[in-house]
């Protein structure tokens, strides 16, 4: 634990106390927006042994559809972003400050309204002590630990000095050693605030155990790299975070809603059917198709609960995170790495020479030869692989950088198989692959290719709800799909092998380094 102060420092931080800290009541009291359930999926809450809380469908819950919508009651803007987004709903304006013109935390807000509820809520007992926001709890460095001192004590205000209401803690399967911390966190802090209350510290030990079980990252698309996200914060949705975890989960958290520039408004949305009765469950940022079996572990480290959902319990079933290896004798042979003999064929794996491939395919990657390591790749990588799938989608990056796109066309359709296989036909990572591919396809002599894959876009787009998520990028497919309805002629096929790439090129031609690049999307022209 880093500390920037101890209790012997505590009489000089007393000094600063001011008249806002005699009441600790928030005044006046803050209302929020309660959460919104729409009524074709009308949510009941239970409690049963296996999973406490959880939130069970009542209605069947069409995929796409939002299952809850709802805005934080407890929330931190991330450090790196408080020059240039408000501090209370994270949005891109800054031009009020603190009401202390000699506030020294450096935080701006949108308007006057965000100034006066961020204040309310905890910056009028913290703004003397901007030491308290540099409170690291527990393993330096964990994105988890920043800046959690302001959300204690944010959660402790707004609720009447007590912990939040409805949230589990699990306070009692925490470490010793951590809930000793939690307790000398508190006391100081109790006392650097005069917070005389006989509760206050079993309280706010209880709130930094709600936190740790209940925090959900507020990320956003990054405007300049296509399908990167960013992490611009951290907050607690009181009803939201009673939706328990799956690793193969049947909904999705949004955040933000493209026509409100609202960063921290969260969207839950079914991404399948949910049957009446059954649980809607999201992912606590662990999935069965990109992560080993290890990731029970990890979950109850980080959460303090086993994970029993019906993707754990598949353990025979072959991973997609773990066995992305080909068989050297038969195309349908998927080996997990260590495994001795292939599971099709039964011929014994040649292990040293997939490791030494392997190696020379990353150097290869790492000096941006990324057609030459492709050819490596290609021989130890099953095609259905997630490392085989991003080994396409960099050397079809570098091919549209050389306004190539029908060579890099065919190594999407690729990509996009791969992708497919694992997360599944109608995921977050297929749309953005559909999405890559119809824009490389208009933009090419392909009119009858590049409508199959607009309209199978349009497709995910609306099983996940994301038309309505990101209507901008639905309304560029249907431009698409209106410009080309009138062209399509004969069907006109890509191949998708990569062999004739890989041999053409030999990686001779890699000219791509590890230096940042253009987003492959190229904007389509409305049309007329």
């Amino acid at each position: 634990m880093v500390l920037f102060f101890s209790q012997n420092d505590v009489p000089s931080f007393t000094k600063r106390l001011g008249p806002a800290h005699i009441d600790l009541r928030a005044w006046p009291p803050l209302t929020y927006e309660a959460a919104s359930w729409p009524t074709q999926a009308r949510i009941e809450q239970q409690v049963d042994r296996d999973y406490g809380q959880s939130v069970t469908t009542t209605r069947k819950i069409p995929s796409g559809k939002v299952v809850v919508e709802e805005h934080p009651q407890v929330m931190l803007l991330e450090q790196s972003f408080t020059f240039h987004r408000c501090s209370h709903c994270f949005r891109k304006n800054t031009s009020v400050e603190c009401r202390n013109r000699h506030c020294p935390w450096n935080l701006y807000y949108c308007s006057s309204r965000c100034e006066a509820r961020h204040w309310t809520s905890v910056h009028r007992w913290l703004c003397r002590f901007p030491e308290l926001g540099k409170y690291f709890d527990m393993k330096e460095g964990s994105s988890y630990n920043a800046g959690l001192t302001v959300m204690m004590m944010q959660a402790y205000f707004t609720n009447n000095q007590s912990r939040m209401p409805g949230l589990v803690s699990n306070l009692g399967k925490h470490k010793a050693v951590d809930k000793n911390e939690y307790r000398k966190k508190a006391s100081l802090v109790a006392s650097i605030l005069n917070i005389v209350r006989d509760s206050a510290v079993d309280e706010l030990m209880e709130i930094q155990g709600q936190l740790r079980c209940n925090i959900l990252a507020i990320r956003e698309n990054n405007a300049v790299l296509d399908g990167v996200t960013e992490q611009l914060g951290k907050a607690v949705y009181y009803s939201a975070s009673k939706i328990n975890h799956s690793c193969d989960p049947n909904a999705i958290a949004f955040f933000g809603v493209e026509q409100k520039k609202d960063p921290t408004l969260l969207r839950i949305r079914a991404s399948r059917d949910i049957a009446a009765g059954k649980q809607v469950c999201i992912s606590y940022g662990l999935l069965a198709c990109k992560h080993a079996l290890t990731r029970r572990e990890e979950m109850k480290e980080l959460y303090f609960f086993m994970c029993n959902c019906e993707a754990c319990q598949r353990s025979d079933v072959e991973n997609p995170a773990s066995h992305i290896y080909q068989c050297q004798y038969c195309p349908a042979g998927k080996l997990g790495y260590g495994e001795l003999r292939c599971n099709r064929c039964n011929r014994p794996i040649d292990w040293a020479r997939i490791a030494t491939l392997e190696y020379q395919a990353e150097a290869l990657m790492e000096e941006g030869k990324y057609v030459k390591a492709l050819s490596f790749q290609k021989q130890i990588y099953h095609r259905h692989a997630l490392p085989w799938g991003e080994a396409l989608d960099k050397v079809a990056e570098q091919f549209a950088r050389r306004k190539d796109y029908a060579t890099a066309a065919k190594l999407v359709i690729e990509s996009l198989d791969a992708v497919s296989h694992t997360y599944g036909e109608v995921s977050i990572e297929v749309s953005r692959e559909l999405m890559k591919l119809s824009t490389l396809l208009f933009n090419i002599p392909s009119p009858a290719l590049a409508q199959q894959y607009v309209l199978q876009a349009m497709h995910v787009y609306k099983a996940l709800g994301l038309d309505e998520q990101i209507p901008s990028e639905f309304d560029e497919l249907e431009q698409m799909r209106i410009a080309l309805q009138d062209i399509v002629s004969a069907p006109t096929q890509v191949p998708t092998a990569t062999n004739n790439i890989i041999a053409t090129n030999g990686g001779n031609n890699d000219t791509t380094s590890n230096e940042s690049r253009p987003k492959l999307k190229k904007k389509t022209k409305k049309s007329k």
